[in-house]
């Protein structure tokens, strides 16, 4: 590790005929990169300046997206790399979308705030002229103090000896820094620095601490702010390290000269004054410490893969498909191998599905949570970027003793031309993603950059690790018959496989998409796997009697309209690794799960499943092939979209019904003679939606900016992702010292409201009232209920009701209640105090063919759980003098809270409209107002009449990554299934 200023520095290079030299010109060689002074050069000097016009006076600086590509490939290639960033890597000028990246990569997220310490506060002290004129006030300081300041130009002042304490502000190493860098105590810090704080799998090894008295506490709690923040924060995998040091360490206004002389730091550690400490007894043991480290991480050596595969004849496996099982050859033999899976879906926050990470990081540190879980497989839906794939070879060779091997699924482009599979471009351009596919398996593609598609170098060989390749995706009943039309009497006769007399075109052609891929294979590497058609129970083979309207006709049922039966297919001679179904199977949906009346009989331990008898009925047709249910789990969150008898409803479930109900399943379809299931899915994805939510995210291009806690389909995972509450609040006090506090927060999931009381809140006798106006004033109701005589000062569209634990309400006023299809407020302002219950529609009315009624379902959207808090469930909890209440967005008709969209459409609808057909507008702030009142007599203990709230808008989501209640459950489950095996 060899540093030499004339070539290794990157940067401005102010002597230079072309000055500046940015990452593109990283040397492949080098295996540390160390990142400082991002705030660049200015005309008028040093870039601490944010006066006006200061993008004119830039001359370079900030991190580009250039340097974002160039760091991210430094992280992800296969040798060892340490980057370590310092302040500003964030900050201006930066720009925002930068900014999200750059947090990715260190595994940190910068709150806005910058700080430093001052020796002189007064006016002809250190302190910059814009921050004494962007701080509100006079400025009249003296002394030392800590400056600390936002970007939304907002100052506070911390002097000494008034907010601050003796010890002022210390650097100090947390128990893992002192095990990673070898470094203990504590120093005194007198420099600039920024307040980040970790993401998940980040390690924070050293801290900040403000030395604040109590009134320097209560200050930096009104701005959200605590005393403690890290200092030194440490992103990792087995080979890379990115490590962020929040201050300008490397910066020096001392000449360092000496400072390599041989015992010169051994000297100066025993020797230094408080104004060289921080360098001789801190930072440079830091860097000697991450030096020393990366060096001995270099001569570390990652194992290969160790999977054994055998060879059938001149073709080489390492699993296949019989009749009714899968096998996997392990241990010099063919062993059954049962599924434990899980789906990997990859939007993280801020991201569409095809948004791929690009974070080879991120990727091991989900394998690695997904080995710790107990599963053995991993599905994934399409191919990904080549970090996924280096992630994986990886994980396996630092595993060997907790392997995970894929089901790589070939996805086929959604809505083909007129309808039809079998259209010549359609298919070549199928058959061309089935190379790309096998060859990325392989380690032998290079793919060119496009759009909505994975692209990159793809060098590692993981064929060995591959257990079936899945051929298709849900296919539409339209896209099905349309084929069928166009190509009656299509018949395919394959080397691998075929289709019988009685195949359709349909499956004809997932019939030659599959035997392309297993002649592909074969020709190109000598290997075949077992293949796997997509299907889900819209298009199954069963006739299910429920599937008809209201009235009991049969008549184009949507899932019971059309067919793709795997029975119709046939292995050929050439085929020696197998088939085998992959199926989609939930327990709520399609509508037939929850009706038909011949699944009622099916029981196990717990008793009636109606999910069982599916399966049960579903296999016993399912004769030639094994069988995975490739799809199914459960959805927690605020909302349902489908009820179920057994109560496996879609959506609305806790943490812990999650966990154990996937176990249940799982039990189930082992012993209906399933080969195993795939969770769906690993992670919460926000761009992710259904049919309940989709109409109300409007506009729709910005729904991955935030998480819709009432859309099931968001909250499937295992790992949450979930909107950090902000610490800031808008403060408001009660007239009768009874309400001491009510704070609102806004995050990305949720309206919160915290009350802290005088006494505990007494629900047997009294009665908490919100009252919510979310846009025009002057429009609205200004009665909390016909009964109640207080008025707001303002037009409600909703009221929060609290009566009791299980008596717990949201209510809207008609003309914005979006269940009934209204989407606006009342004309003017009426005194009525009528609001009506959220009761959405959820399972449609059905006859059977004998008459018998189904009746409709509803979903009591109005309804407020009682709860801990944790995760996406509950709405509201209280504890000795406190009461916490959370709303989510869609329920009161906010369709956007990252640009404070609301729904503003007088027009009349009759059901759920389109796609970002509700016209909105911007709210410029939400109005509340709360009440408590003794429930006889009706007499108000206390209010707050009226608080306007509002937030600050996004365009980069602010969330964290939890691993659910489930996770514990099934990682029991799991571990006690595959030690019995």
């Amino acid at each position: 590790m060899v540093f030499d200023a004339e070539e290794s520095y990157l940067g401005y290079h102010p002597d230079r005929e072309k000055p500046v030299v940015d990452l593109a010109g990283l040397d492949p060689t080098n295996d540390l990169l160390y990142i400082a002074d991002t705030y660049g050069i200015y005309k008028s000097g040093e870039g601490f300046s944010r006066a006006a016009g200061e993008e004119n006076n830039l001359i370079w600086g900030g991190s580009s997206d250039q340097d974002a590509l160039e760091i991210r490939k430094f992280l992800n290639r296969e040798k060892s790399s340490t980057v370590v960033a310092e302040y500003n890597t964030f900050a201006t000028p930066t720009p925002s979308y930068v900014q999200a990246q750059m947090f990715e990569l260190l595994g940190t997220r910068w709150t806005g705030w910058t700080g430093m310490y001052v020796h002189d506060l007064s006016s002809k002290g250190e302190t910059p002229s814009w921050i004494r004129e962007m701080h509100a006030g006079t400025w009249e300081y003296s002394g030392s103090g800590i400056i600390l300041y936002n970007i939304h130009d907002e100052v506070i002042v911390l002097p000494s000896k008034q907010l601050l304490g003796p010890d002022e502000m210390q650097l100090s190493f947390t128990e893992s820094g002192t095990k990673t860098l070898g470094i203990s105590g504590s120093v005194a810090y007198e420099m600039i620095f920024d307040i980040s704080e970790p993401l998940e799998g980040t390690e924070v090894l050293a801290n900040y601490t403000l030395d604040l008295t109590e009134q320097g506490k209560a200050v930096l709690r009104s701005y959200g702010l605590e005393d403690t923040f890290p200092a030194i924060q440490l992103k990792k995998t087995a080979n890379h390290r990115a490590y962020y040091l929040s201050g300008n360490w490397a910066f020096s206004r001392r000449n360092l000269r000496f400072s390599k002389l041989k015992g010169m730091q051994w000297f100066m550690e025993k020797t230094a004054n408080e104004n060289e400490i921080f360098y001789w007894k801190f930072y440079l043991p830091l860097l000697s410490s991450i030096f020393q480290e990366a060096e001995e991480r270099k001569a570390f050596q990652i194992p290969d893969l160790t999977q054994s595969t055998t060879m059938i004849g001149q073709t080489k496996v390492v699993a296949r498909a019989t009749s009714r099982e899968l096998l996997l050859y392990n241990n010099e033999t063919w062993q059954p191998f049962f599924v434990y899976g899980m789906n990997l879906g990859t939007a993280t926050p801020g991201k569409w599905f095809t948004e791929f990470p690009k974070d080879k990081s991120l990727y091991y540190r989900y394998l690695v949570q997904m080995g710790e879980l107990g599963i053995n497989t991993l599905r994934i839906y399409t191919l990904l970027d080549p970090e996924f794939y280096d992630a994986f070879s990886l994980y396996n060779r630092l595993h060997p003793d907790k392997p995970i091997y894929l089901m790589q699924e070939v996805w086929p482009e959604e809505e083909p031309p007129g309808h039809d599979y079998l259209k010549e471009a359609y298919q070549q351009a199928f058959e061309e993603e089935i190379r790309n596919v096998v060859d990325a398996i392989h380690g032998n593609a290079d793919i060119s950059e496009r759009k909505g598609r994975a692209y990159g170098s793809y060098q590692n060989d993981i064929s060995s690790y591959v257990i079936g390749y899945l051929v298709g995706r849900e296919l539409e009943p339209h896209e099905v018959e349309e084929t069928d039309h166009q190509h009656e009497g299509y018949r395919f006769i394959g080397s691998y496989i075929s289709t019988t007399e009685e195949a359709t075109p349909t499956e004809s052609w997932l019939a030659q998409s599959c035997d392309y891929l297993l002649d592909y294979e074969e020709e190109t590497y000598g290997w075949q796997h077992p293949v796997s058609l997509v299907n889900w129970p819209t298009l199954d083979y069963l006739t299910h009697e429920s599937e008809r309207d209201e009235f009991g006709v049969k008549k184009d049922e949507y899932n019971d309209r059309t067919t793709v039966d795997i029975n119709h297919l046939v292995l050929g001679e050439k085929n020696k690794a197998g088939l085998f179904g992959s199926y989609h199977i939930y327990p709520n949906y399609p509508d037939f799960m929850n009706n038909d009346p011949s699944y009622n009989a099916y029981e196990d331990d717990e008793g009636r499943f109606r999910y069982g008898g599916y399966l049960r009925a579903f296999m016993e047709g399912h004769q030639r092939y094994p069988a995975v249910v490739a799809e199914f789990g459960i959805a927690t969150g605020m909302g349902n979209a489908h009820y179920n008898p057994d109560g496996y409803h879609h959506g609305g479930l806790s943490e812990q019904d999650q966990g154990k109900m996937i176990i249940r399943m799982f039990e189930t379809m082992e012993r209906e003679g399933y080969s195993g299931g795939i969770i769906f899915a690993w992670m919460d994805e926000w761009a992710k939606k259904t049919w309940t939510t989709e109409p109300y995210m409007v506009p729709y291009d910005r729904q991955i900016l935030w998480h819709n806690a009432v859309d099931p389909e968001q909250n499937y995972g295992i790992l949450a992702n979930e909107a950090v509450k902000p610490r800031r609040s808008t403060v408001a006090h009660g007239a009768q010292d009874f309400i001491e506090t009510m704070e609102v927060r806004a995050d990305a999931s949720f309206l919160w409201f915290d009350f802290t009381f005088s006494r505990p809140l007494e629900l047997e006798q009294e009665q908490l009232i919100i009252g919510i106006d979310t846009i025009y004033r002057d429009r609205g109701e200004l009665k909390y209920t016909p009964d109640i005589p207080y008025e707001a000062s303002f037009g409600m569209e909703y009221v929060v009701l609290i009566n009791a634990e299980q008596n717990a309400q949201l209510l809207a006023l008609d003309e914005a209640n979006y269940t009934r299809y209204n989407f606006s407020t009342a004309p003017g302002l009426t005194r009525k105090g009528q609001f009506t219950p959220l009761i959405k529609l959820i399972n449609r009315k059905r006859a059977l063919g004998d008459g018998t009624i189904i009746e409709p379902h509803y979903e009591d959207a109005s309804h407020l759980r009682y709860g801990e808090l944790l995760g996406a469930t509950n709405h509201w909890y209280k504890e000795a003098n406190t009461l916490t209440v959370r709303i989510p967005w869609t329920r009161i008709n906010v369709s956007d809270p990252s640009s404070h969209q609301v729904l503003d459409d007088e027009r009349q609808y009759y059901s759920d409209p389109l796609r970002d057909t509700i016209t909105t507008s911007a709210t410029d702030s939400l109005r509340l107002s709360t009440l408590v009142i003794e429930k006889d007599s009706g007499i108000m203990t206390d209010s707050i009449p009226s608080i306007s709230f509002t937030w600050n808008p996004w365009n980069q989501p602010v969330y964290q990554q939890r691993l659910k209640q489930s996770y514990k459950i099934l990682q029991t489950y799991f571990h006690e299934k595959r030690s019995s095996l």
